[in-house]
């Protein structure tokens, strides 16, 4: 009897000892000088670099700067903006606070808030938005485009001078 009290008090322990380790179970990762690199294939499609970023399932990201690169591995565009998460499922990110994008071609972009899409590969935003090309100065609320910003379409309000193709 008292070898089975003594059984059975071991399991409880080892039972309790079990659920306890469980519960301390890292969640976050927080790193400095991050860098994520996203691949289609072999061929570089993104790269993110921030100055900190707290890992789980949305990386928390400060003083980001992300380039994009085209079909050709070529750098097309780099978005720079104060914070952001990166969502690891999707690999979509939302970029908050003095964004500026510049193209390789001159065309740069300003807003408060932008979102990139993986799956659609076009960056949005509902807010204000600023650009220039070719020393002519847009304005619009809302927008969406691909990341080399040569198909950019303002949603509403727009406002501007100059030729458009």
């Amino acid at each position: 009897m008292i070898k089975m009290l003594i059984l059975m008090l071991a399991i409880v322990f080892v039972s309790c000892e079990k659920q306890s380790a469980a519960e301390f179970e890292i969640k976050e990762e927080s790193l400095t000088s991050f860098i994520l690199k996203n691949y289609k294939g072999s061929r570089l499609m993104w790269k993110l670099t921030a100055k900190d970023a707290k890992i789980s399932d949305t990386t928390v990201i400060h003083q980001l700067e992300l380039d994009f690169f085209d079909e050709n591995s070529e750098h097309s565009s780099k978005l720079k903006a104060d914070s952001g998460y990166v969502i690891r499922k999707t690999n979509d990110l939302k970029a908050v606070g003095n964004i500026v994008i510049k193209s390789s071609d001159s065309v740069t972009l300003w807003t408060d808030e932008l979102n990139w899409s993986e799956e659609k590969q076009k960056i949005f935003t509902d807010g204000e938005v600023k650009y220039s090309k070719d020393k002519q100065v847009y304005r619009g609320k809302g927008l969406e485009s691909d990341p080399s910003l040569k198909h950019i379409v303002i949603k509403e309000k727009f406002s501007g001078k100059g030729e458009f193709e």
